[in-house]
């Protein structure tokens, strides 16, 4: 079967059917999107795998038709493509998925609503325009396979669509993983080192909270402050990173708790930011990983987990019982009292470990790239596809 993937959310799926040798699969990567984390991937390289060019162009975006990316992916039996995908397989005369990532279906369709998020003016025009190839190319989708997260049905009724399958997000489980020799208690700390690599945006925006963005972070500062006072010997570890609207707010509010000198920001030392093998050695240095409070999970969450470690977040309870009957292994806090029960309850190694070693347990089951790839090929299958 030859199925085409479009987008960087897509690689670790793309190599997971490329591991089946009845596939002829090929990905797409746009050269201006193209993020730190994949340059440091030898198959991005592979040119009979990978293929990075300038496909997203304006002259692309304004002539879907006849772009060269709409033709490449016209020699496929099926597309599976996410962010901008959609605008150009819309035109390819193929069968082909839209997998959300988020921006790409809670913003990118809805110029009005997002006017928030983005520079006004001449970016208005922009916009629009992407955002009227966006919603043309989702509603053409033969099916769009996203999560029953609450900013994505939104999202899909708004367009008059539905989500018609949900399809885990994929990981490397032999990067993330915990069989790696790691950098933990080289500098001689014995406490509980918690790692939470998120964005900061705890501002409450209408606008984030809708659209799943908002991480209440904050949350997280308060209560391991509290968690401090109680007499827990720990330190933060957080990400400093563009794109992170309310990261001086953080700093500020870390200092008016009095705990700067237990926090500690680390940097990529680039605008690209960490590669995934720079942050499997973050994790594992870790005790706890903290995703984030809105709702929902990210692939913080994943990758945490994959190295055998605590992951605690706030998810909707209803949505992960649909996806996970058997349940899941995060640990869960909507509240700064709840974050600061949380860290005291891990300061036992042993409990600390058993939900470690459950929750890699997990991932690999749920979210290995050959399970999620075994799990693609069956849905298709099912379509009539395969």
């Amino acid at each position: 079967m030859r199925i085409a993937l479009y987008g960087p959310f897509m690689f670790q799926l793309a190599v997971g059917l490329r591991e089946n040798s009845a596939n002829d699969v090929q990905l797409f990567l746009d050269e201006e999107t193209l993020p730190r984390s994949l340059l440091d991937e030898p198959l991005v390289n592979d040119s009979s795998f990978a293929h990075v060019g300038p496909w997203a162009t304006r002259t692309a975006i304004m002539r879907p038709r006849t772009a060269p990316i709409t033709r490449l992916l016209a020699e496929f039996d099926v597309a599976l493509v996410t962010e901008l995908g959609p605008i150009f397989a819309q035109h390819a005369g193929t069968n082909f998925f839209f997998i959300p990532t988020g921006w790409d279906l809670t913003c990118g369709p809805f110029p009005i609503r997002s006017r928030s998020a983005r520079s006004r003016g001449s970016g208005d025009l922009s916009a629009a325009i992407v955002a009227a190839r966006l919603r043309s190319g989702i509603r053409a989708a033969t099916g769009i396979w996203g999560a029953p997260f609450m900013p994505f049905e939104r999202a899909v009724e708004r367009l008059g669509c539905v989500l018609s399958a949900d399809l885990p997000q994929s990981i490397d489980t032999s990067v993330f993983t915990p069989h790696i020799e790691s950098a933990e208690a080289i500098d001689g700390f014995e406490g509980l080192t918690i790692f939470h690599p998120a964005r900061m945006m705890f501002t409450p925006d209408p606008f984030l909270v809708e659209t799943g963005q908002w991480k209440g972070n904050d949350i997280l500062l308060r209560g391991f402050a509290d968690a401090i006072d109680q007499g827990v010997d720990s330190r933060l570890v957080l990400l400093d990173r563009g794109g992170s609207p309310d990261q001086e707010s953080a700093r500020r509010l870390i200092h008016e708790l009095g705990m700067f000198d237990l926090v500690e920001w680390l940097s990529s030392g680039t605008s690209a930011g960490f590669t995934w093998r720079e942050l499997a050695d973050l994790y594992r240095s870790a005790d706890l990983v903290v995703d984030e409070f809105g709702g929902w999970y990210g692939l913080i969450a994943l990758e945490g987990a994959s190295c055998g470690k605590s992951v605690l977040n706030h998810v909707s309870a209803d949505a992960m019982a649909s996806m996970y009957p058997d349940g899941h292994p995060f640990l869960q806090a909507q509240t700064v009292k709840e974050v600061c029960d949380v860290i005291a309850l891990l300061t036992d190694t042993d409990r600390r470990e058993a939900i470690g070693d459950a929750s890699r347990q997990w991932v690999l089951e749920h979210h290995d790239r050959r399970v999620v790839a075994r799990r693609c090929e069956s849905m298709l299958a099912a379509l009539g596809l395969a």
